[in-house]
């Protein structure tokens, strides 16, 4: 169990899945909280406590920059991370997810810290053309095609289980689809600005969803567990996405996908959004590899997380509702983000 004065250090405390760690950890007693940010990072998610946290100027690629951070520090909870599907983004991705893990595991290890929670991803799971069961044991498959965040993830992994190796204690935590209010246009919460605009396709794949609220609590469940050496799948449940995009199209009171985007579609959509993008200058939102995946029937196993870590999963239709009030109110009062309550 951590003591609630340990000094604690949070990276990507103001995305999503970090700022509602933060902001639980504020709300359970643990007030000694350092927090990463860079000049140009936005407070908008951390409302009541943006005062209270002690900032540190940093860059997870920027070692130098990091070792100005660990002074004290016992838990660490490593969040900061950049979701693309966009090639020209690869090498972005990679040194944040890659390098910026390794430049954190390589700190931890230099200044002893306690405990090392990495927020990491389903994406990082092992991919087989064997099983659409993936859990925490599915060994990964560099035959099977795959995406290059995806690829970014299982390589930071890697950099976290080499810390693990050489001394770190170490608990992994691998959400699926998180569901949870942000900035609308940004990580996984860009589902919603997207519906709102009107998507007449549903991909003929499954996947699974969590709610920022359940990871929020796993990380501070990891943090104050014995666990060492272990990853947790979690996922809340695993649907298709054509009852994932009714139930986000109904929330917000638009019109529901009606059409399966078939193999040709698939191909044509990828196809289009590239053209798209070449000739806006904007950031490809999909890929031939994407694209793949969201016809794959993927069912992540979430047994580990509820029989070992003691997780319990919120509805996922519930959690869409609650996400969708907020979209719609924060549209209302002209905002480009939502923040939903910890409870």
């Amino acid at each position: 169990m951590i003591n609630k004065k340990s000094k604690i250090l949070i990276t990507g405390a103001t995305g999503l899945i970090g700022s509602h760690i933060a902001r639980r950890l504020w709300k359970e007693g643990y007030h000694n909280i350092c927090a990463t940010k860079r000049p140009s990072s936005k407070m908008d998610l951390l409302p009541g406590i943006v005062d209270k946290l002690h900032w540190l100027e940093a860059d997870v690629t920027d070692i130098v920059s990091l070792q100005n951070c660990f002074e004290g520090i016992e838990v660490v909870i490593h969040a900061a991370a950049v979701v693309s599907y966009d090639p020209k983004k690869n090498d972005l991705m990679n040194d944040v997810n890659v390098g910026g893990t390794a430049n954190m595991v390589n700190v931890a290890l230099d200044y002893g810290v306690r405990r090392f929670v990495y927020i990491s991803s389903v994406a990082a799971l092992g991919k087989t053309e064997k099983s659409t069961v993936r859990s925490e044991n599915t060994e990964w498959d560099h035959s099977v095609q795959t995406t290059d965040y995806a690829i970014s993830k299982y390589k930071s992994e890697k950099e976290a289980w080499r810390g693990y190796a050489e001394g770190l204690s170490l608990v992994i935590l691998n959400p699926s689809f998180v569901i949870g209010a942000s900035n609308w246009t940004e990580s996984s919460s860009r589902i919603w600005s997207q519906m709102a605009k009107g998507i007449p396709y549903y991909p003929m794949g499954t996947n699974g969803y969590v709610d920022v609220r359940d990871v929020s609590a796993a990380a501070l469940m990891a943090m104050n567990s014995d666990f060492n050496g272990e990853r947790f799948v979690l996922s809340a449940e695993t649907i298709s996405y054509k009852t994932a995009f009714q139930w986000i199209a109904e929330a917000i009171g638009v019109k529901v996908p009606s059409r399966a985007l078939t193999p040709l579609l698939r191909n044509i959509a990828w196809r289009l959004e590239w053209l798209r993008s070449m000739l806006t200058g904007t950031s490809l939102l999909l890929t031939a590899a994407s694209a793949k995946s969201t016809a794959e029937k993927t069912h992540y196993d979430n047994a580990k997380s509820r029989e070992i870590l003691g997780m319990t999963y919120r509805p996922l239709k519930q959690s869409i509702q609650v996400v969708g009030n907020i979209f719609v109110n924060s549209q209302k009062e002209g905002k480009d983000y939502g923040v939903m309550e910890v409870d």
